[in-house]
């Protein structure tokens, strides 16, 4: 495995190596970080193999995460997404909608039969494994895909390498967008080496056995990793577990009351050693009108709590984009409020989606690009040539694009008449013309309407 020596890894002295060593256990618990912290405190300087050096720390652009960031976010997201049902709906919504019945990519020719059968391996099984690469995306904002080459048939089976363990993406010196190289520990912690995954913009790529394909979404300029779609979610998600937490515990100590018992001053004493133990349940008890019993519980304020509760509610909303009934808080939503609510969350849906559609056309492409690279198939690579379907986000829109083609056919058929008809004058025919194009959104030039008109009275 290649690596370069100069800034693959760093170290830290001896004197906090041991207590970095256990704060990143204890708050990451991320093995493939864990794994390559050592005591040492002379970093390696014999040509990059990860020997004898402390943990690795991430090399990315000027905008991205330090090392702990990336690890901890990545650590947060995937925990949230396990363990809380709201963060997990709102990645089944992102995956639901942009998929939809699925996507496959499609080619005409030498190309199309072998995109089929590199789709459909059992070494991939594409159908089955695309909602899980689509969870992960949005899990962790960035997709760390291998293809790994059979050279008996061509094709290539894909695998993801998790987020945390690329410890640094290498691009051209002059370029932050052509990422050349990717640098893997996910094997350090048996072989205490760095893998070095080629990109398909490397000039050796195409004899290596395998390549790596990143993919990354809610990435700012300047960096080279993504964000998940949980990140500004999950402070608030936290919060509002707390808050749950906190009322279940409050209104299971509801359960308990005390009874106050009150008596004439001068039987204080006597009734106090009568209830020493409490009745149970079912007990009769005879009283007398000077003696008077009241339970006495919790006041939990209920009704005041739904207003905090609700405001953190609509921050994790906020940050997903999605209307609050997509995650079954219907409340006093309407109808109309519903679809409202459900237009912004189709767009951002939307741009997703075609982000999808890239990535599956593009690794398709990669897959027979290196399949032709070794003469495996004859004809020659084009992405221009490979099509994805993709599901409607919203259903309603076919019925609004329906309704809209009828209001536009049932206007030019009146449009027709009107031209047609006799004692109109080409000036007005000219002028109505151009103002129904220019509503209907269309733009038409002169000669195009003169030609029109002259069509009309041929």
């Amino acid at each position: 495995m290649v690596a370069p020596s100069q800034s693959v890894a760093t170290h830290h002295p001896r004197s906090g190596a041991m207590g970095l060593k256990h704060r990143i256990r204890n708050l990451l618990g991320l093995a493939a970080v864990t794994a390559t912290v050592t005591d040492d405190s002379a970093p390696d300087r014999g040509g990059g193999s990860g020997r004898g050096s402390g943990w690795f720390a991430f090399e990315g652009g000027p905008h991205d995460r330090d090392t702990g960031e990336i690890q901890q976010q990545y650590a947060d997201a995937l925990e949230a997404w396990r363990k809380n049902p709201i963060a997990k709906r709102i990645v089944d919504c992102i995956t639901d909608y942009v998929l939809g019945d699925g996507m496959k990519p499609v080619a005409n020719g030498q190309m199309g039969q072998f995109i089929d059968a590199w789709w459909t391996h059992p070494q991939n099984h594409m159908d089955r494994r695309l909602p899980e690469l689509c969870d992960e995306l949005s899990r962790s904002g960035d997709l760390f895909l291998t293809l790994h080459r059979n050279p008996v048939d061509g094709l290539s089976y894909v695998r993801p390498i998790p987020k945390d363990c690329i410890m640094r993406i290498e691009t051209l010196p002059n370029d932050w967008e052509t990422e050349i190289a990717y640098y893997d520990v996910s094997s350090a912690a048996t072989t205490r080496e760095i893998r070095r995954w080629l990109a398909p913009n490397h000039p050796e790529a195409a004899d290596a056995e395998a390549v790596m394909l990143h993919y990354a979404v809610n990435r700012v300029a300047g960096a080279l990793m993504g964000d998940s779609d949980l990140t500004t979610m999950i402070p608030w998600l936290l919060r509002y577990s707390r808050l749950i937490e906190d009322r279940v515990r409050l209104h299971w100590a509801a359960r308990a009351f005390l009874w106050v018992v009150t008596v004439p001053t001068n039987l204080v004493r006597a009734k106090e050693e009568q209830y020493r133990t409490p009745p149970e349940t079912g007990s009769i008890i005879v009283k007398d009108d000077a003696e008077k019993w009241e339970a006495v519980a919790p006041d939990l304020k209920g009704f005041d709590a739904q207003f905090d509760t609700r405001a953190v509610r609509q921050m994790i909303d906020a940050g997903s984009g999605l209307p609050p009934h997509w995650r079954g808080e219907a409340h006093d939503v309407s109808l109309a409020t519903a679809e409202a609510m459900e237009h912004s969350a189709s767009r951002h849906l939307r741009r997703r989606q075609l982000y999808i559609r890239y990535l599956v056309q593009d690794l398709a492409h990669t897959a027979y690009t290196r399949a032709w690279q070794i003469g495996k198939v004859r004809a020659r690579p084009d992405a221009g040539r490979i099509s994805v379907e993709t599901a409607d986000i919203d259903r309603d829109d076919n019925q609004d694009l329906a309704g809209a083609a009828s209001t536009i056919a049932t206007g030019l058929e009146t449009l027709t008449r009107i031209l047609a008809a006799p004692g109109t004058g080409d000036t007005l025919r000219s002028h109505m013309l151009r103002m129904v194009m220019r509503f209907a959104g269309e733009t038409v030039d002169e000669p195009t309407i003169d030609q029109m008109l002259q069509e009309m009275e041929a």
